[in-house]
């Protein structure tokens, strides 16, 4: 926990008009305000809740949920079935999540039983390919070897990559090893070397074979929205080796990959506004926090912008700021940047682009109930027939009844040309955007399976606009490059009742790129900071899950400790 700075007296003013003063309640220290609905905003609002705290949430938006609320195609429904649902992005509550799951149990539903009761088992993932070329669809956790040598694993890493996608016997060899040397690192080496080192030069992909670039340097565009020539090899691998004790069932809570069984909102969020709301949490929406007063080393009161355009005051004991990183930074005037450092670290973080098309079919497509990556796509494509997975029948439950399932893609690479148009996605329109990502998942499935007669409509997420010079989105995400860790922030702050939660905070578990689980550690964490200042407060700690560490790597991280000590490369690091 960082050291708590003063600050030197007041802020100037920002040049905003001095808001009129809201309503606030009579809190006695323990009145909370929460700006964000998302996964973090929510799960601070819980977790303080649930200790009496008196919480009230200020999102911009007119719904709660953030980035994992669903999308309704409007005017879609009729005949009493409501609207088309689309996402953000894909829904995916991994085995080696633990801190999502168990917000997840604690989450009652109107009928009885828990959300977490609401996840479906995916039991398979599919590897489709362009050009001809084979799919090949793996069941989940294949694995049967044995963690405690590292020469197996190289060969059966090598040994499965090989069979599944055909790639040169050497480079996947070396590949394999370039995992192991990552699931061997101590942490030392893991912060001070890999941190700094992208992906794409760790993995050598610059003098491999173009399968190899496609396949191995690209997959991880494909699994977390990473930019393999940017991203962090630390980020990387430890993404990699929680996908490992996945598939090993090692450490895990649950399936190794599991969806909801209806719409997100449907399924998760409103079920949670609605036990929120129980717990005596107060929801104000359309409410965009503008600014933060500090006073005397604290957060006197915050000023948001209502939907009609009006500013107010929000006066609280503790606030907990839970927007994005991009919009989180416009909030440090100098004052506070001048007590935290870290906050103007910020200003160097990068965000990226990853967000959904959904696409409604008239006729079922012969695909997976799974998730779909499109390894050759150049935009970066995994999709999944996600009502497949759905409890309620679709054509009776949402739009016309002529649709009769909902296929999700995202996107997750906006830079580079597509196939039909010859452009990146940003320099596309919407109706483009929507065509060309159909055009290369037909490229992957085939058209038999998608034919054009087959589709109904499509919807693009609703963040993406159309501007003069391109497209524009108002919901990025956090970007893990090269020593990014370096510029982000803890969830306790140096100002004495300022906190933060986002997947943009620093976690500690099992992975650290943009994930609802690291969202929801990052608002455990801020709602623990509130705790511990406000003396603890009911005397219960907010728990928090650390990520599984397997026994049999200790003894090569403890070797790989001490040569780091000397000042040498990891064992296994020849340098060839």
């Amino acid at each position: 926990m960082p050291r708590r700075a003063v600050l030197a007296g007041g802020a100037a003013g920002l040049g905003l008009a001095r808001p009129r003063r809201a309503r606030a309640a009579e809190g006695g220290g323990r009145r909370v305000a929460v700006f964000g609905a998302g996964v973090a905003g929510l799960t601070a609002a819980h977790e303080l809740a649930e200790r009496g705290f008196e919480v009230t949430v200020h999102e911009r938006r007119s719904v709660a949920g953030g980035k994992s609320r669903s999308l309704y195609v409007p005017h879609s429904g009729t005949g009493g079935r409501r609207g088309l649902p689309g996402e953000h992005g894909l829904r995916a509550v991994f085995g080696f999540y633990h801190n999502l799951p168990d917000t997840l149990r604690r989450i009652p539903l109107a009928g009885g039983g828990t959300v977490h009761g609401n996840l479906v088992a995916v039991d398979r993932v599919e590897f489709a390919r362009a050009g001809g070329r084979r799919s090949v669809t793996l069941p989940l956790r294949p694995w049967t070897a044995a963690l405690s040598d590292p020469g197996l694993l190289v060969r059966s890493l090598a040994g499965a990559l090989e069979e599944a996608f055909a790639l040169p016997p050497g480079e996947t060899l070396f590949y394999a090893r370039q995992l192991v040397i990552l699931f061997t690192s101590c942490r030392e080496r893991l912060f001070g070397q890999w941190e700094y080192v992208p992906w794409w030069d760790f993995i050598r992909a610059g003098r491999m074979s173009r399968e190899y670039q496609q396949v191995l340097g690209g997959n991880v565009q494909l699994l977390q929205a990473l930019r393999p020539a940017t991203a962090s090899s630390r980020t990387c691998g430890q993404g990699y080796e929680a996908l490992l004790y996945d598939a090993l069932g090692r450490g895990t809570d649950g399936p190794a990959d599991a969806v909801l069984d209806g719409p997100t909102s449907e399924a998760w969020i409103d079920p949670w506004v609605d036990h929120l709301r129980a717990l005596g949490v107060r929801f104000v929406f359309g409410s965009a926090v503008e600014r933060l007063e500090p006073q005397r080393g604290r957060v006197a009161w915050a000023a948001t912008r209502t939907a009609r355009g009006g500013t107010e005051r929000v006066d609280a004991d503790w606030f907990v700021v839970a927007v994005p990183s991009d919009r989180a930074v416009r909030l440090w005037n100098p004052a506070l940047r001048a007590a935290d450092p870290r906050l103007a670290a910020m200003d160097g973080l990068q965000q990226t682009w990853c967000s959904g098309v959904q696409f409604f079919l008239r006729r079922p497509a012969d695909v997976i109930a799974g998730h779909v990556a499109h390894v050759d796509s150049p935009w970066k494509l995994v999709s999944i027939d996600q009502s497949k997975l759905w409890r309620a029948p679709f054509e009776r439950t949402w739009g016309d009844g002529l649709a009769r399932e909902s296929l999700s893609v995202v996107v997750s690479d906006w830079d580079t040309p597509g196939v039909l148009y010859g452009r990146p996605a940003r320099q596309c329109t919407r109706a483009e955007v929507a065509r060309e990502v159909w055009a290369q998942l037909r490229a992957h499935l085939g058209a038999a399976v998608l034919p054009d007669s087959s589709l109904h409509s499509w919807y693009l997420d609703e963040a993406i606009s159309e501007g003069a010079d391109g497209l524009r989105n108002d919901d990025p995400f956090l970007m893990n490059t090269t020593g990014s860790w370096d510029l982000r922030p803890e969830a306790v702050t140096a100002v004495g009742n300022l906190f933060l939660a986002g997947d943009w905070v620093r976690t500690y578990s099992n992975v650290d790129f943009a994930t609802m689980e690291t969202a929801n550690e990052a608002g455990r964490r801020a709602a623990a900071g509130v705790l511990a200042a406000a003396g603890g407060a009911d005397g219960a700690g907010v728990r928090t899950f650390k990520g599984y560490e397997a026994p049999e790597f200790a003894l090569a991280r403890a070797v790989d400790k001490e040569r780091w000590r000397l000042g040498l490369p990891h064992l296994l690091d020849t340098g060839r």
